[in-house]
Parts: C-alpha cells; structure tokens; sequence
C-alpha cells in the first residue's frame, strides 16, 4: 500500500534534515546567532566589514540604532 514508502520517506527527509539544522545549532553555539553570511559578492562582504566595524564582530549583526547621527554641516 502506499504507507509503505512512509519509512524510507522519513529516512531520505531525516538525512537531508539534519545537516541543515545542524548547520544553524552549531552557528548559534559558535558565533552566538544564525545568520549566515556568504563573502561571494561585493555587497555581502562590504556588510560584514560594516558589522564589524560597529560592533567588534562581523557575525553579531546590530541595528540602525547603533550607528552614530552626523553632525549637520552648515
């Protein structure tokens, strides 16, 4: 019947499963969050610099709030 594919269904799904969540445990225990960052293009390395510049590490992401208002220039 067709509940007999059921096991070899899990089987295939838990192989291909776990390595991707385990991508983002051992992530989030190493670099303490889940992002993922790929040093590919220019903007995703210009970002990572830019995080690191502002926080002290390119793998903790802040948000606008941290960055610093310029002075008006009259």
């Amino acid at each position: 019947m067709w509940f007999n594919i059921i096991p070899s269904f899990l089987l295939v799904a838990g192989c291909l499963g776990v390595p991707a969540i385990a991508n983002v445990l051992i992530h989030k225990l190493v670099y303490n969050n889940i992002y993922q960052r790929e040093l590919v293009n220019e903007r995703q390395r210009f970002l990572f610099l830019r995080d690191g510049r502002l926080s002290g590490n390119p793998f903790r992401p802040l948000g606008l709030e941290t960055i610093p208002d310029e002075e008006p220039t009259e």
